[in-house]
């Protein structure tokens, strides 16, 4: 399928993605101050207005939206790992041969269940952490609020999605109305965490949400057999990309999706991949271009 869009992260934006990861613990980034945004001039800075740098760069990317040609638009992204999940702690317990092997493929081990795998205790208190980060960066550093909420259909995005940003919303005096998404869920493999809920129970534990038409109420891509390779799965986020920049007017934009999920984001947009740790969010502003 031909490409309608050509996507490039703007890099002098944003604190060293690459750097941080080769520097961190299990080399995943983790939430930056100010979510790394860099403190630096822009062309038609007022010196005597003091304003803080998001505000400096909101106004920057606001400008690039007014002044671009007509088939180029800029979004600021923030990308947020969902919270640590039963998958992950099981994965971690039995090692990756063992798990990719035999534990992976079952629902859970008769304690705890892993399919659609929902949030540790830990993951939970990673979500409400990454909350008050945001709380406190809104009224600190004046970071723009998303202006819409997407998150992949996967329950602990889901969850992860309601504990980060809803009452940040409400307190901001904004609708907590996330948009459901089923391109952005995890790379599909023959991993039962990676298998959804049903488009019922999503509507049953979530119903502010917004799900998109096309969700079918059975996951109809979730295959025991089958495996979606690294370049099935970045044309997929390519897709759900070109969907959203088409049709939404929002410069701010959050997306909560998984660890691959980010990684096949950034090769999209034509970067190098990071990991990213559970239960954090970072920024990145991408320039998209129509080419049809």
């Amino acid at each position: 399928m031909a490409h309608q869009y050509k996507f490039e992260i703007q890099p002098q934006f944003f604190v060293d993605y690459f750097q941080l990861a080769r520097e961190s613990p299990g080399s995943k980034v983790t939430t930056q101050p100010s979510l790394g945004l860099i403190d630096r001039p822009y062309e038609s800075d007022n010196q005597s207005d003091k304003k803080k740098p998001w505000e400096q760069f909101a106004a920057y990317v606001n400008r690039l939206n007014t002044e671009n040609p007509d088939n180029v638009s800029y979004k600021v992204l923030y990308l947020t790992r969902h919270g640590l999940g039963t998958h992950n702690i099981h994965e971690a317990e039995v090692g990756k041969e063992a798990w990719n092997n035999h534990w992976s493929h079952l629902d859970g081990d008769g304690t705890v269940t892993w399919n659609d795998a929902k949030l540790t205790e830990t993951g939970i208190q990673q979500a409400q952490e990454l909350s008050q980060f945001w709380a406190d960066a809104i009224k600190k550093d004046k970071i723009p609020l998303p202006e819409k909420l997407y998150t992949s259909p996967l329950a602990r995005c889901l969850e992860t999605t309601k504990l980060v940003f809803s009452k940040i919303m409400q307190d901001s005096g904004k609708t907590f109305q996330p948009e459901v998404k089923e391109l952005f869920r995890e790379r599909l493999t023959d991993h039962t965490c990676d298998k959804r809920s049903t488009r019922t129970w999503i509507e049953s534990h979530y119903p502010s949400y917004i799900i998109e038409a096309g969700l079918s109420e059975e996951d109809v891509l979730w295959k025991a057999d089958y495996w979606e390779s690294q370049d099935e799965h970045i044309a997929r986020k390519q897709r759900v990309l070109e969907e959203i920049f088409a049709t939404d007017d929002s410069q701010f934009v959050s997306l909560t999706v998984h660890s691959y999920a980010i990684s096949a984001i950034l090769l999209a947009c034509n970067s190098e991949k990071f990991r990213v740790r559970e239960g954090s969010t970072i920024a990145l502003l991408v320039r998209g271009e129509s080419i049809e």
